[in-house]
């Protein structure tokens, strides 16, 4: 089992760091992520309505990147204003109204960037954990700005002043570092990507199992074209999907199945067994669908 599952599941692997050997950014982040799964309800029995809800299962996409476009784009347009109105104060009005609610658009973007990221930090690891932690701190040092600048320009006699617009650059300046580093968490470390993404799809149907040897609601992990697949029988129905789990590669043949509906040992993320639908996040991605038939006595599956 990989150190990655026997931390999940509370055992610990022989190289594994005690308390006292891990640095202070280690325990800080084991501390938080400990908090943020108490408030989104990580620890608690399915459905996890919030958790699933702020992860963006429901939508089939991490929602915390859908989002983070909001501030992105409304501070860097803010940012714009602010040069045309210090360029020109007496002429360029208009610039100043349109950047004092360009960064108010951007804060209420920021907090719901801030607790969609907050969820999905919570289930890594390792140095996608560490990076995770910079890009959030970064980011919130820039969300603090932007309401000090916001403060300023609403309670300056004119709506603006230089030093709100100089706020907001600094802002700026933090966000875009912010955002080098989540890119490299997706492009660098993989996270949140569809772990399923690169698996192979044989076109015909392959024999992987004697009927015989599949017992009646087990799960049984098989190979299909040489990738891991779990599969059910319930009453006189065969049900087959991707053994890996999409949200983070977890074994979901070493998963617990309730009724027709199997979780993630990892992180809890659970699936429906005939469809490869999540139904709890923190997953956002289906599990590839297998067709099954029986012929001649052997079980045969093709990827759907």
């Amino acid at each position: 089992m990989s150190t990655h599952a026997e931390e999940e599941m509370g055992t610990a692997s022989p190289d594994s760091e005690t308390p006292s050997e891990q640095s202070v950014t280690e325990r800080l982040s084991d501390a938080f992520q400990q908090g943020i799964k108490v408030v989104i309800g990580s620890n608690r029995k399915p459905p996890r309505r919030f958790k699933t809800l702020i992860h963006g299962t429901w939508l089939g996409h991490p929602l915390h990147p859908a989002i983070t476009d909001v501030p992105i784009g409304a501070w860097l347009l803010a940012g714009l204003f602010d040069v045309l109105w210090l360029a020109a104060p007496s002429q360029n009005q208009w610039a100043a109204r349109g950047a004092e609610w360009l960064v108010i658009v951007g804060i209420v973007g920021a907090v719901a960037a801030a607790v969609t990221g907050m969820a999905d930090w919570s289930d890594t690891y390792g140095a996608e954990r560490t990076v995770g932690l910079y890009h959030g701190a970064l980011n919130t040092l820039a969300l603090g700005l932007f309401i000090i600048s916001a403060v300023l320009r609403f309670t300056v006699g004119t709506g603006m002043s230089a030093p709100a617009a100089i706020l907001g650059f600094v802002g700026i300046a933090m966000m875009l570092v912010a955002a080098y580093l989540g890119g490299d968490m997706v492009f660098g470390k993989g996270t949140g990507v569809n772990h399923t993404a690169w698996e192979a799809a044989p076109e015909d149907f392959e024999s992987v199992l004697p009927v015989d040897q599949l017992s009646e609601r087990t799960l049984r992990r098989v190979t299909v074209a040489d990738v891991p697949v779990i599969l059910l029988k319930a009453s006189e129905s065969y049900y087959a999907i991707a053994a890996t789990c999409t949200h983070a590669g977890g074994p979901l043949d070493e998963g617990e199945l309730q009724g027709e509906v199997v979780q993630c040992p990892w992180h809890g993320s659970r699936f429906r067994m005939r469809d490869g639908k999540p139904i709890t996040g923190p997953a956002t991605f289906a599990q590839p669908r297998y067709d099954v038939r029986v012929r001649d006595g052997m079980i045969q599956l093709r990827r759907r």
